[in-house]
């Protein structure tokens, strides 16, 4: 029982970790996107810059929090990203708080549901891994070339 637990634990981590990097990347396209249909300045630098906050938090608040609390630590990483993200992105891109605040908002929330699919995904396939393996694991691990007779 408690290898299953520790099986499940290591899923969520390594999970999590996938999703971050893929949100990472995925940011920096969204970002890009979002600042050049506003005339912003859409450089891979200041995208990169923001998502790198962002991947930086949602990595720490989730590892931290995605075994105890899992719904609640992507809302919490969302909050802290709002918030820092709006000083990052007025501080850059040389915007007011309020008008930062939006692009945030809106880059964030489509990051936000891509990532919920994308952890669903990587969930699910990990699972199917894990329990295969240990399918495969209480069949005897038998190659099949064994006979009746033991030979």
């Amino acid at each position: 029982m408690l290898l299953q637990y520790e099986a499940i634990i290591l899923v969520i981590l390594v999970a999590v970790v996938i999703v971050a990097i893929l949100a990472f990347i995925l940011g920096i396209i969204v970002t890009r996107w979002y600042a050049k249909k506003k005339g912003w300045d859409d450089s891979w630098k200041n995208a990169i810059i923001v998502n790198l906050l962002w991947f930086i938090v949602s990595l720490i608040v989730n590892l931290a929090l995605s075994i105890v609390l899992p719904i609640w630590s992507s809302i919490i990483a969302l909050i802290i990203n709002i918030i820092l993200g709006a000083i990052i992105v007025m501080k850059i891109y040389d915007k007011e708080f309020g008008e930062s605040l939006v692009f945030v908002i809106v880059v964030l929330i489509i990051i936000f549901i891509i990532t919920i699919i994308l952890m669903i995904i990587i969930i699910a396939i990990l699972v199917v891994i894990v329990v295969a393996s240990g399918a495969a694991g209480a069949s005897g691990g038998s190659s099949g070339g064994e006979t009746a007779l033991g030979g």
